[in-house]
């Protein structure tokens, strides 16, 4: 297989990502989500999609979406399914045994940065492990003053407290159009610059326990905050304040609102100090590629 991978990528020109998975027919009629543009793209593709570890196993569910190779003609030579965080399936019918990339955070952000969607939302669940977000009991904060100390964790500024503390974590979920205002300009005229503001609300949103605070609660309120600040304002917050919470906040802001390649840029840096390429054990027959592209 790895003398397979090396013969079909030398003979590839141009890399598409495809929608859809093992059960979506024939590749030929996919919606092309990203094509990549140039040689070094390509080549940047072939690194990430093919250094790792192989599993001798399949995952069951049928993937998607696809990484289709073509040659100088348009002719596929080759595909491959994602199935989840950092795990590719080359020709899955015919070979049966999945890879476990090496660098799944540099995978995934740069197909993120190429426009290819559902990228960035694959860190939510190794960001909550990693962080420490998982939720436990009580599931929503409680109001009164058993929730302030929930509010003084997130890093929500003092200016909303006397606000927010009146209701608990899923109440601030549905809080009216006319409260949200409220909040809002209280926020705005505590902290003036939109950059700043970016850069604590993503936190705030970063910090909330996943799932059901982060999605439905408290982090209902917080997207509805951001939504009135302009990209890049939330770009420059995520770019300058790199913490593993405001990158989450960003995942959690692009999971209700699409991914987007100025954002993925932006986290970029920070998933990838999170997550290091792993030092996985590499079989002797995946060494010997290993070797011979290092010494290219």
């Amino acid at each position: 297989m790895i003398e397979w991978l090396e013969h079909v990528w030398t003979r590839t020109r141009t890399v598409q990502i495809v929608e859809g998975g093992e059960d979506a027919g024939p590749l030929c009629g996919r919606v092309v989500l990203a094509e990549l543009p140039d040689a070094v793209s390509v080549e940047a593709a072939r690194e990430l999609a093919t250094t790792g570890r192989f599993t001798g196993d399949i995952c069951r569910c049928h993937g998607g979406p696809a990484i289709v190779l073509r040659d100088a003609t348009g002719d596929v030579l080759a595909s491959a399914s994602l199935h989840g965080h950092g795990s590719i399936s080359w020709e899955r019918s015919r070979f049966r045994n999945d890879l476990v990339v090496a660098d799944p955070a540099a995978l995934h952000v740069f197909l993120a940065g190429h426009g290819v969607p559902n990228q960035l939302t694959s860190f939510l669940a190794p960001l909550a492990d990693l962080l420490n977000l998982r939720e436990g009991r009580p599931q929503f904060r409680p109001a009164g003053k058993k929730g302030k100390r929930y509010l003084d964790e997130r890093g929500v500024p003092d200016v909303l407290h006397s606000v927010l503390v009146a209701a608990t974590g899923q109440q601030c979920g549905e809080l009216s159009d006319a409260h949200v205002d409220d909040v809002r300009r209280r926020l705005t005229a505590a902290i003036p610059s939109p950059t700043a503001r970016a850069a604590i609300l993503l936190s705030w949103l970063g910090r909330l326990p996943i799932p059901a605070e982060a999605l439905w609660g408290e982090g209902v309120l917080v997207r509805q905050l951001l939504a009135d600040l302009s990209l890049p304002d939330v770009a420059a917050a995520a770019t300058e304040t790199r913490t593993g919470h405001v990158a989450t906040g960003v995942i959690n802001l692009i999971m209700h609102s699409g991914d987007d390649g100025t954002l993925a840029t932006a986290i970029g840096p920070t998933l990838r100090q999170l997550f290091p390429p792993a030092l996985l054990p590499i079989p002797s027959d995946s060494r010997r590629t290993v070797e011979r592209r290092s010494a290219r």
